[in-house]
């Protein structure tokens, strides 16, 4: 019998964990279809200039989407640092040179209390200074148009927020009067792409995307589209510019070229970009096919879990679109940080969501899950219930 090759983690000694996380780049992402592989492989076979691959690739992408005008970017946070340099250096090379230093440029980004959020850094990191208005739990139209004025560049819009706010179509026509453009942070909500035309219907001049989540493409791909006229700004902040300035052409004539961008430790490679719009393509042809096979590997889970004395409950749907199962493990009797500390610590490590822990609550999502997970969850859940003694540190007494 032929043994098995060890693949490139084993040999490194990278242990296989089950993800019940979903797209968390914490755990990689998740798994390619064969046609992004495909994609990413044939990406690789010869050179081309990235500023015409960007090009190209964001027209494609754009016409899927039926958007304006698209770019392909490091992830959706990368996405929100480039579409911030590219609002506040506008066609100022010099500017564009400083960032993310700022003496001069409006820089200012007005955020809403209730949209607050870890990834407002990726606005700062292009120099913004954050104007927070409102209350965690409303904001008044009034208090968005007091904030604005010369100094503001960008409103900053985060959707799927509970509480009393003005709608989206409020503040981008506010906004759209006082000559300030609306960037909005969609990397949880879109697809389904409705969405996503919806708030460039309402009048958001940009939009940033994962690549990585429903889109189902590289984790290290995102989507930055909306109007053309910010979009291909983006370049300049982002790409190569180790440019003699004689010979420089994409520039037009008389228009210096900029240095490296604020972007630049954003870079994303040809296989990056060829899988992310192969991605984008199966998307748009079978939206949610990808998910197929993780969704019955949960409904096989919720299957397993009928006399568990974990109670686990199945809920239809979820931020990201799909069913998840609640594990309620503090009504089991366990201590949650424990449960969590001991499934990692397994020789297969599992790695469940923790944004309910402090109710006692860890969800298993389906996305990444792979065929024979349902068993191995099943298998763990059942062990850890079986040793009611877990210790803080997620030892088994």
């Amino acid at each position: 019998m032929t043994e098995k090759t060890p693949s490139l983690f084993e040999r490194i000694g990278v242990r296989r964990a089950i993800n019940g996380v979903g797209p968390a780049t914490r755990l990689g992402g998740l798994p390619l279809h064969p046609a992004v592989l495909d994609a990413m492989a044939q990406a690789t076979a010869y050179a081309v200039h990235m500023g015409d691959l960007e090009d190209r690739a964001g027209e494609e992408i754009a016409r899927l989407l039926d958007v304006e005008a698209a770019y392909v970017t490091s992830g959706a946070a990368a996405a929100l640092t480039l579409a911030t340099a590219a609002i506040i250096s506008g066609t100022d090379p010099a500017r564009a040179d400083s960032l993310p230093r700022i003496e001069a440029a409006p820089h200012k980004v007005i955020v809403l209390a209730a949209q607050r959020d870890p990834y407002d850094r990726a606005v700062e990191f292009a120099g913004a200074e954050l104007v927070v208005v409102g209350y965690p739990t409303s904001t008044h139209l009034g208090e968005i148009e007091r904030a604005i004025d010369g100094q503001t560049a960008a409103v900053l819009y985060r959707p799927g927020r509970a509480g009393n706010h003005p709608s989206l179509a409020a503040i981008c026509e506010l906004a759209s009067s006082k000559g300030v453009p609306v960037l909005i942070d969609g990397a949880l909500y879109a697809p389904p792409l409705e969405n996503l035309r919806q708030w460039l219907k309402d009048g958001a001049a940009l939009v940033a995307l994962s690549g990585g989540k429903n889109f189902r493409g590289p984790q290290a791909t995102g989507i930055l589209c909306g109007r053309t006229e910010f979009i291909a700004l983006i370049g300049a902040q982002h790409q190569d510019m180790d440019e003699r300035e004689s010979t420089w052409v994409r520039g037009g004539d008389g228009i210096t070229p900029p240095r490296h961008g604020v972007g630049r430790a954003m870079k994303v490679g040809r296989e990056q970009i060829a899988g992310l719009v192969a991605a984008v393509e199966s998307y748009v042809a079978a939206p949610g096919a990808g998910d197929t096979a993780g969704i019955a590997e949960l409904e096989k889970l919720h299957g397993l879990l009928g006399n568990s004395p974990i109670p686990a409950v199945w809920h239809e749907t979820s931020v990201l679109g799909v069913p998840v199962i609640e594990l309620q493990v503090a009504a089991a009797g366990l201590d949650v940080d424990a449960f969590v500390k001991a499934l990692a610590a397994r020789e297969v490590p599992v790695y469940l969501e923790e944004a309910d822990a402090w109710r006692g609550v860890l969800v298993v999502h389906p996305m990444a899950l792979i065929d024979g997970d349902a068993e191995g969850l099943a298998a763990a859940f059942a062990d850890l219930a079986g040793h009611r003694g877990l210790t803080s540190g997620g030892e088994i007494r």
